[in-house]
């Protein structure tokens, strides 16, 4: 049985595309982990210190499986705990929010 090679970013690297949907990943420096908030997989996390993903979804969690990586499943309403994914929108140069708030009054 030959295990399935991913290509992971450079420790440190600000920039990794997703292994499920293939968009580009929202890296938030300070915690060394890069997110990606695809509806069609769910939130799906990657901790760079440890090589490690984090899968809300269980069909993702098993499909991280398959390709031979390294996971953790945990449920969507302990990421949105933490304020992952309900409501956040991961907007980069040249995509345009679709919507933006502010709190200046």
């Amino acid at each position: 049985m030959t295990e399935a090679k991913t290509e992971l970013p450079e420790f440190n690297s600000k920039e990794m595309n997703c292994v499920i949907c293939e968009n580009r990943m929202f890296y938030a420096e300070e915690n060394l982990v890069h997110v990606c908030l695809e509806e069609n997989h769910g939130i799906l996390c990657y901790f760079q210190p440890d090589s490690c993903w984090f899968a809300a979804s269980t069909d993702t969690a098993l499909k991280l499986g398959t390709m031979g990586l390294k996971f953790h499943y945990i449920p969507k309403d302990v990421f949105e705990n933490a304020n992952i994914g309900k409501g956040f929108e991961c907007n980069y140069p040249g995509n345009a929010p679709k919507e933006v708030k502010t709190n200046s009054g």
